[in-house]
């Protein structure tokens, strides 16, 4: 079994009771990924060769998951992934790709996607991809208000960030929340990953946007650092002689 930032388990129990639905048009890759899957102990592997396909397959079966391949074809990934989430609104998608900055992944998970694969795969990328979208925290809702998509990505990043400082916070003095912070951490790391696999501009886009965030935050007198500048400033001009 393995790990995740020492806090994402997936049991025994839990692989061999999921039952995995795989999108994928190309035989290799569906190939791998069956084969890959049934080695990490997961149970029910059902496959479609395409997205239409795959709709057929919800007919009298449930699927506690689904890996979809989310490369645009002939049928909008995006209208495709709102018909999958109205027949199961309880299941666990991760859409995959080769490129996710450049296909509909970032969106896809604001409709609901718990997590995405990033192709080429192998062993270990598989396991993540589930484990986290089956145990990660989802994407928190002040993302949908967000101007555009780096504005998301680091409100991600400052809701994890806001949450581990929370629990640090209390975990000094309470045992359940020191328990916790494994997990808090790990959440901003994958909150990190997350926001550089999806920036616009790659990293420079991203901090860019992580600049503009702190000083939009620093100009407000509710913030630490704003009641800083603005203390430093006025003994600033308290402290000027007039000249004469």
């Amino acid at each position: 079994m393995t790990t995740l930032g020492a806090t994402i388990l997936l049991s025994d129990a839990e692989r061999a009771t999921a039952s995995i639905l795989i999108v994928e048009p190309d035989a290799d890759d569906r190939t791998l990924l069956r084969t890959t899957l049934r080695g990490l102990g997961f149970g029910t592997i059902a496959e479609a060769p395409n997205h239409m396909i795959a709709l057929d397959k919800f007919e009298g079966r449930k699927f506690s998951h689904i890996i979809f391949d989310a490369k645009k074809g002939n049928y909008p990934v995006i209208d495709w992934f709102k018909q999958v989430m109205e027949i199961a609104p309880d299941i666990i998608a991760i859409p995959a790709s080769a490129d996710p900055s450049v296909d509909d992944v970032f969106e896809i998970l604001l409709l609901g996607a718990k997590g995405y694969l990033v192709k080429p795969f192998n062993r270990e990328t598989v396991d993540q991809s589930v484990m986290v979208a089956t145990k990660g925290e989802p994407i928190p809702d002040v993302v949908r208000q967000a101007r555009d998509r780096n504005e998301a990505l680091v409100a991600i990043i400052m809701t994890s960030l806001d949450r581990l400082a929370t629990v640090y916070r209390q975990s000094k003095q309470f045992g359940t929340a020191a328990r916790e912070l494994p997990r808090a951490v790990a959440a901003l790391r994958r909150s990190s990953d997350l926001a550089l696999t999806f920036a616009k501009g790659g990293e420079a886009g991203l901090i860019e946007a992580l600049e503009k965030f702190a000083v939009d935050k620093s100009r407000g007198p509710a913030t630490r650092l704003g009641r800083l500048r603005k203390r430093l400033s006025t003994t600033r001009g308290a402290d000027e002689v007039p000249a004469e």
